[in-house]
């Protein structure tokens, strides 16, 4: 438990000062016939809960919404499930919240990102902060937890197999993480898109069976609990190793 929830007005300015705080963002999105559409909050809220037992600090109440999920790199739009909010709201949001808990009094903050589209906004959400002077005394990073896995690793777990973080929405590595860190939820289908979209392009009219199968943009059937373990066990010791070498702790 990170004890975030026993924080008081009477404690949070003393705490906040000596803890780093994790700042889980996620969204809710469809994640194909197999996993939940909470996939993209469940990943990093549970790095986070796991990370902060080696640093001694606070996992924040997850920011359970996100910006629009593309065809390229979400699956198609047709495709049910998928809560999103407008990035320009996403950003005034996230350059809320940051500020708020820097003025609370947390000097050491980590916003782990468990959702693709969201990374560009939570840096822009940064650099207005800075800009406002409102990141004065922090030590902050930002970071999404597929940026912690080294290719070597991706290389050994899934051979010629693995086809890129923009294709990897609802494929083998979250269906890996998940049936390892919550397998209750993660069901019997395990589909494979035969061919995912290509990085950096958009391309309209959206052709659905183009970009995903059922809601996978690459393939499920190379995933197993024992790489989800591998991955997770990876990504947290790579996190600490980055808060350590950030922030001192």
């Amino acid at each position: 438990m990170s004890n975030f929830e026993k924080l008081t007005i009477e404690t949070v300015r003393a705490e906040g000062a000596r803890k780093i705080l994790i700042l889980p963002i996620g969204s809710v999105e469809q994640h194909g016939p197999h996993l939940p559409l909470t996939v993209d909050i469940e990943i990093p809220a549970r790095i986070a809960a796991r990370v902060i037992e080696t640093i001694d600090g606070f996992a924040a109440p997850a920011v359970s919404y996100g910006a629009r999920s593309l065809p390229q790199s979400g699956g198609s739009p047709d495709i049910p499930g998928t809560i999103r909010v407008r990035g320009s709201v996403l950003t005034d949001y996230l350059k809320d919240v940051i500020a708020g808990y820097i003025a609370a009094g947390f000097q050491s903050i980590v916003v782990l990102n468990g959702h693709y589209e969201n990374e560009g906004f939570i840096f822009e959400a940064l650099e207005l902060c800075r800009e406002a002077g409102k990141l004065d005394g922090a030590r902050i990073i930002a970071v999404s937890w597929w940026s912690l896995l080294p290719q070597s690793l991706l290389d050994r777990l899934f051979g010629d197999r693995f086809q890129g973080w923009h294709a990897e929405h609802a494929s083998a590595c979250e269906t890996s993480l998940m049936l390892h860190l919550r397998p209750e939820l993660v069901g019997s289908a395990r589909v494979d898109h035969a061919t995912p979209p290509r990085a950096g392009i958009y391309a309209f009219p959206i052709e659905a069976s183009e970009a995903s199968t059922r809601g996978v943009l690459g393939n499920t059937s190379s995933s197993s609990a024992e790489i989800g373990k591998a991955l997770f066990e990876e990504i947290c010791a790579q996190l600490v190793a980055l808060i350590r070498e950030k922030c001192g702790t």
